[in-house]
C-alpha cells in the first residue's frame, strides 16, 4: 500500500489515542430537511440538523454540533442568505476551534450558494463543504442521509483543505467553481460537465483526483449590484435585450451562444448600451468550454468586446452573475480591475 493509500485509509476511523474531529454543521433547509405535509406534498426546512445527524451513525466517530442558520426551501435563498452562511463560515474559521464546516440546503440553488462561498472563503485550514439530497428523507431510497454523512466525513478530512468549497453528492466530490445540477431528481444530481468530480468518498475515505483550479478570493460586501442574466437563444428580438437594459441592472451578463455570440437583433442593442456606459460581461450557454473571438461578423463576441464588453470563460451564466456581482461591489466600475477578477 502506498503512502497515500495509508493515510487515506489510517483517516477512516480514529485510532484509540487519537482526538475527534470537530465538525460543525449548518442547517439551511431543503429537500434534505424536508417533511410531508397535510397533503402528502413534501414542506422544505421541517427537520432540524440535530434530527438529520442522529441518522448517520457518526456517534462517537466526531465530534459534531448543530446550528440552524435558517430554514428555507433554496428557491427563497438569496445574496442575503449568502452573506450571512459566509459570515458564520468565517467566524468559524477563524475561531480555530472547528476542523471542518457542513452546509446542508436545497437543491434547486445550491451550486449558487455553494459558489458565492467559494468566492469568499479561505479554506487552506477549514474545508467547507456543501451537500443536499435529491430525495426527502422519508422516501425509498432517500440519499440524505447518505449524502451528509458522507459530507461530513469529507469536512473531517485534511486532503478536504485548500480546495476551495466543494460539494459532495452521491459519494462524488466537486468543486463549487464547476459544479452544476444535471438532474431534476436523479440521484446523481450534480456534475461537473466536462471536467469530471475533482475525487470521490468510499467507505469514509476521500479521494482527491485533481486539485481544483480557483479564482482570486473577493470580499464578502454589506451589499451586492444588481447583475442580471440576459439568456441568448435562436432567433431573439431586439426588445428582449432592451427591455432588460431598461430597466436598469447594474450589470448584465449575455449567456451567448457556443464561442459568446448573441442574436443578430441584440448586437446594436448592446452596442448602444456599452457606448452608454454599460457593464456587460459575455459568458457561454454550452456546458463547458471557454469563450473565444474566434469569429468577426455581427453579434459576435469579438464585435461585443471591441464596443466594451469583456468574456468570461468555464463558468456558468449563474456563477458569472455573482462574480460580477462581488467584483463590482469590491472594485466598482473600474473594468480592468473587474475582468481580472475572472482570471484563472
Amino acid at each position: 500500500m502506498n503512502k497515500n493509500s495509508q493515510e487515506n485509509h489510517s483517516k477512516k476511523i480514529p485510532g484509540r489515542h487519537a482526538a475527534l474531529k470537530r465538525v460543525v454543521l449548518l442547517s439551511t433547509g431543503g429537500t434534505i430537511a424536508s417533511a410531508p405535509g397535510s397533503d402528502g406534498r413534501a414542506v422544505a426546512g421541517v427537520l432540524s440538523g440535530e434530527d438529520l445527524l442522529a441518522h448517520t451513525g457518526l456517534e462517537g466517530l466526531m465530534e459534531a454540533r448543530v446550528e440552524s442558520v435558517f430554514q428555507k426551501a433554496s428557491n427563497a435563498i438569496g445574496p442575503a442568505q449568502w452573506r450571512q452562511l459566509a459570515e458564520k463560515c468565517a467566524q468559524l474559521i477563524h475561531s480555530k476551534q472547528v476542523d471542518g464546516i457542513v452546509i446542508t440546503h436545497g437543491t434547486d440553488t445550491l451550486e449558487d450558494t455553494a459558489y458565492y462561498l467559494h468566492c469568499v472563503l479561505d479554506t487552506s485550514q477549514v474545508p467547507v463543504i456543501v451537500t443536499g439530497s435529491q430525495r426527502v428523507p422519508q422516501a425509498m431510497g432517500s440519499d440524505a442521509y447518505a449524502n451528509l454523512r458522507q459530507a461530513m466525513e469529507l469536512a473531517a478530512s485534511p486532503h478536504a483543505r485548500g480546495q476551495g468549497v466543494l460539494v459532495s453528492f452521491n459519494q462524488s466530490v466537486f468543486s463549487a467553481g464547476f459544479v452544476r445540477k444535471v438532474s431534476s431528481y436523479q440521484l446523481n444530481g450534480f456534475d461537473a460537465p466536462g471536467l469530471g468530480p475533482a475525487g470521490m468518498l468510499d467507505e469514509g475515505c476521500f479521494h482527491l483526483l485533481q486539485r481544483p483550479r480557483i479564482q482570486p478570493l473577493l470580499p464578502n460586501p454589506a451589499q451586492l449590484p444588481r447583475v442580471d442574466i440576459l439568456p441568448a437563444y435562436g432567433g431573439a428580438e431586439a426588445a428582449m435585450a432592451r427591455a432588460v437594459l431598461q430597466s436598469a441592472p447594474d450589470a448584465l451578463v449575455v449567456d451567448g451562444l457556443g464561442r459568446g455570440q448573441v442574436p443578430l437583433a441584440w448586437a446594436p442593442v448592446l452596442a448602444e448600451a456599452l457606448e452608454n456606459g454599460a457593464i456587460i460581461a459575455v459568458c457561454s450557454s454550452t456546458l463547458h468550454g471557454a469563450t473565444h473571438e474566434s469569429y468577426d461578423y455581427p453579434g459576435s463576441l469579438h464585435e461585443l468586446v471591441s464596443a466594451g464588453a469583456f468574456n468570461v470563460s468555464h463558468l456558468s451564466a449563474r456563477k458569472a452573475r455573482i462574480r460580477l456581482a462581488l467584483s463590482m461591489a469590491a472594485y466598482g466600475k473600474d473594468i480592468s480591475a473587474i475582468a481580472a477578477a475572472f482570471s484563472w
